[in-house]
């Protein structure tokens, strides 16, 4: 178990070795807080909010001294069995080469790399989502996890979205896919009717046990096949914490 002796992040108190612990925290989180050099800058109070918003409906950007921030920090760092200071202060390397590399369509991009590009704690959610669905009998597909705000505009050009920026574009300041939207169908059907109904009103069902929010709730634009891990009122914030 971690501690501090002062407030880390936006408004925080922000002593040097108290920014380190949160940092290599939010690193074994699997968030990208920019360097462990113990200052709170910019990219490591985004990192706070990102993390926050995995298990918090109003994030403030802080994390206290015994607060729940820290303690979800020090859970996930237990889960990543984190190294001890005396390690090397390094981010873990990706384990393989294809989430590292962001480039071309993503509508083309394996499930495991669409999966990798979610935000971490959206991740899990939606990875459990695909799962439950798998185990009810259902081909889940995922269509689109990250895409890049040049194929959001492509998309509302032909009137797929109404949106220039989505949550499906976020990513972190450093321009890596974090995205907290994911749109999911069942291969045999996609949006075929009347059979692809039956696997919607599951996914909808299933995603709704995670907390997450669900398109096909909507009313002026009905987004079967999306669900995603923040709220629409949060979409402007998420564009600033994407740096866009």
């Amino acid at each position: 178990m971690r501690e501090i002796s002062a407030s880390v992040g936006a408004r925080g108190v922000n002593r040097k070795p108290d920014v380190t612990i949160v940092q290599q925290l939010l690193v074994a989180a699997g968030m990208n807080p920019g360097a462990v050099d113990g200052y709170c800058g910019p990219k490591t109070k985004a990192a706070i909010l990102g993390f926050q918003h995995t298990f918090l409906k109003h994030p403030d950007g802080v994390v206290d001294p015994g607060g729940r921030t820290l303690a979800r920090l020090n859970e996930a760092a237990e889960k990543r069995k984190m190294p001890r200071p005396s390690a090397p202060q390094t981010p873990p390397a990706p384990s393989k080469a294809i989430l590292t590399d962001w480039s071309g369509d993503s509508v083309n991009w394996s499930q495991e790399k669409k999966l990798a590009s979610l935000n971490s704690g959206f991740r899990q959610k939606a990875a459990r989502v695909v799962e439950r669905l798998k185990q009810a009998g259902f081909q889940p597909h995922i269509v689109y996890g990250w895409r890049s705000v040049a194929r959001q505009k492509e998309l509302v050009k032909a009137g797929n979205s109404k949106v220039l920026f989505s949550f499906h574009n976020a990513q972190t300041p450093q321009g890596v896919p974090n995205a907290w939207a994911a749109d999911v169908i069942d291969k045999r059907w996609a949006w075929k009717e009347p059979d692809c109904h039956k696997f919607f009103k599951a996914l909808g069902a299933e995603a709704k046990k995670e907390g997450l929010v669900w398109g096909g709730d909507w009313v002026s634009f009905r987004d079967w096949a999306h669900i995603q891990g923040r709220g629409n009122g949060e979409l402007e914030q998420v564009k600033r914490e994407s740096g866009l």
